[in-house]
């Protein structure tokens, strides 16, 4: 990567380029290390956004975008971040992923329905995707939306 270092902006931030689903999970933290661990996210979302305006061909950085911007319940922004991601990189999986969990935290069913099974196309074994779009069905049914039309496809 040019200008900033991956592995400073690792050891910096904590921030991991490893696959993972970005989602804010509760915690009983005192409200010190909250605000703490709410501040690195934001510190993690200015470096990604440099890194991307820098490397504006790299999915990785707009993926990772995408990550600490997801923790931070910025769904929006983080949809946007991962459509970019895969603009560049059309077979990143774990970027569908991170797609459909954002879309479904924004109640876009349908969409979330699509980027999990465009996932388990590129890669009938990622059991991340199905987890996810198992997860969906059953919100969908508690919800009464029909899926069906999407999931047949």
């Amino acid at each position: 990567m040019k200008g900033i270092s991956l592995a400073v902006v690792i050891t910096l931030l904590g921030v991991t380029t490893a696959p993972q689903l970005a989602e804010a999970k509760p915690t009983a933290l005192r409200p010190a290390a909250v605000s703490a661990q709410h501040s690195r996210y934001r510190e993690a979302e200015t470096v990604w956004q440099r890194i991307s305006v820098r490397n504006p061909d790299s999915a990785e950085a707009y993926y990772n975008l995408g990550i600490a911007q997801a923790n931070q319940l910025k769904w929006q922004e983080a949809i946007d971040s991962y459509e970019q991601a895969i603009a560049i990189d059309p077979d990143f999986v774990h970027a569908y992923c991170n797609l459909g969990r954002a879309q479904a935290k924004l109640e876009q069913y349908q969409a979330a329905a699509q980027s999990y099974r465009h996932a388990l196309a590129l890669d009938p074994k990622e059991s991340l995707a199905e987890e996810m779009l198992d997860e969906l069905k059953i919100i969908a049914r508690g919800s009464g939306i029909d899926l069906a039309l999407v999931l047949e496809q």
